[in-house]
């Protein structure tokens, strides 16, 4: 995620959510800020508690549950609610390119269990297997995720029956901003799930967040942020072969229903916070390299395309264009 912290730095990783989790706690801006190790307690149960309740692998989880339930309208938590119109905002932000509600596609294409590294093939042998010709995704016709909506006065979900929601799209960012919030009062924190990284603290330092992109050689890209978010979408982290020998991954067309294959590899951008990074960094994937650097000109972006050139963008751009190879990883996410 981020280069080395300093000795008087709580740094702690641990594996949930399917993926890498990294905390990163200074010291405190004040003495009603607390204890920077128990704050990391905090933040760590605070993420356990947000994969009790939204994973779609756990079979007791209140998503798992609402899926189940042939109600329209449902009794949600706040964390459910929130979380919920984290991925609506996503997919209006979007116009529909991040949907929540492709569940059924996805499970289709053949992600339908908890990921591990064993199901894992490597990207270059993924590209050179079976696969469309590359092509930008568009929206789906049938816009699903219109029809949800959100009462979090009252602690309801309402959407038609049959409609399933998987916020995998949004949840890791989702997470990492909740989890930020947490760590108010501190002079510097960094919050890492899977990639999608938020960083704050009332010091302003900055970090250098190390992109490792999406092939095989180490290579590292890297982003300066005082405070903000980045975030990286790519098909390395969760590429596979499918029953007939196809490439297929987990970033959905919406259009076709199908794994995405639109010329970029991974895309990563920054944003305010790690829920918009995470939709830019998706949408510009998605969309492809003749539309990506628009998408991520704003708040600047970078990325890698299928043959292993690497773009920086927006406020990025100062960096000469290259062609490198990038190794997967944990730490910077293909979400």
């Amino acid at each position: 995620m981020t280069s080395a912290p300093s000795s008087d730095v709580v740094d702690r990783a641990f594996e949930l959510m399917g993926t890498h989790i990294r905390i990163l706690v200074g010291q405190p801006s004040s003495l009603e800020a607390g204890n920077p190790e128990e704050a990391a307690d905090r933040v760590q149960a605070f993420l356990g508690i947000y994969n009790e309740t939204m994973s779609r692998f756990r079979p007791d989880s209140e998503l798992t549950k609402l899926n189940a339930d042939e109600r329209e309208e449902v009794p949600a938590s706040p964390l459910m609610c929130s979380a919920i119109s984290a991925a609506l905002a996503a997919a209006e932000q979007s116009e529909g390119l991040v949907d929540p509600t492709l569940l059924s596609e996805l499970e289709a294409a053949g992600y339908r269990e908890h990921w591990t590294s064993e199901h894992r093939v490597e990207l270059r042998e993924a590209l050179a297997a079976y696969r469309p010709t590359p092509a930008p995704a568009e929206v789906a016709q049938a816009s699903r995720w219109r029809e949800i909506s959100v009462d979090e006065e009252a602690g309801l979900i309402r959407r038609p029956a049959g409609v399933r929601i998987d916020t995998g799209g949004t949840g890791k960012g989702h997470a990492a901003d909740l989890a930020g919030e947490l760590l108010a009062g501190f002079e510097t924190w960094a919050v890492d799930c899977g990639g999608d990284v938020k960083i704050g603290g009332n010091s302003g330092v900055e970090r250098e967040v190390q992109v490792l992109g999406p092939f095989e050689d180490g290579q590292i890209e890297t982003i300066t942020v005082r405070g903000g978010a980045v975030a990286t979408s790519g098909l390395s982290s969760r590429i596979w072969r499918d029953e007939q020998g196809n490439s297929a991954h987990h970033l959905i067309n919406p259009a076709s229903g199908k794994p995405a294959f639109t010329g970029l590899v991974a895309a990563t951008a920054a944003a305010p916070t790690a829920v918009e990074a995470e939709t830019l960094a998706k949408v510009a994937l998605l969309k492809g390299p003749g539309a990506a650097p628009s998408v991520l000109a704003r708040f600047g972006g970078i990325t890698v395309a299928e043959d292993g050139t690497v773009e920086r963008i927006g406020q990025l751009e100062a960096a000469p264009r290259v062609r490198i190879t990038l190794p997967p990883t944990n730490s910077t996410k293909g979400n």
